[in-house]
């Protein structure tokens, strides 16, 4: 009897596969969906005693703002990234963008500092919570 049925379901599928050719109308079509996916970027920050969060980039806090590239701005996007703010799809570039900047805005606003996207000597103590 299970040798029959294996030849039913194998003729059934040769059957199908005859009446509905791949890419025919009578096919069930996959619907197309949107495949972004969020990116999930994990940052490896200790803090230390001594100075506060550090991502392993730059332990300068020179002041920087948006057009500035190099190690500090990696420093500031890893820090930024760790506090749990989007630094845009490139993540961290090096390059100090809109989004970068959109995101030290973010952070500004939200605790409290003067909100100008520029990242001196309050927001760099903000961000290494000292």
């Amino acid at each position: 009897m299970r040798q029959r049925t294996r030849i039913s379901l194998l003729a059934a599928a040769a059957l199908a596969a005859t009446l509905l050719p791949i890419g025919s109308a009578a096919a069930v079509q996959a619907k197309p969906t949107d495949v972004r996916a969020t990116i999930a970027v994990t940052v490896n920050c200790p803090r230390y005693e001594f100075f506060g969060y550090y991502c392993g980039y730059d332990t300068s806090n020179a002041y920087t703002s948006r057009g500035d590239s190099g190690a500090k701005v990696k420093e500031l996007q890893a820090l930024l990234i760790f506090w749990g703010y989007s630094v845009g799809s490139t993540g961290i570039d090096g390059s100090f963008g809109a989004a970068t900047e959109a995101a030290v805005k973010r952070l500004q606003s939200n605790d409290g500092l003067k909100v100008d996207g520029i990242v001196g000597a309050a927001t760099w103590k903000d961000l290494r919570v000292m």
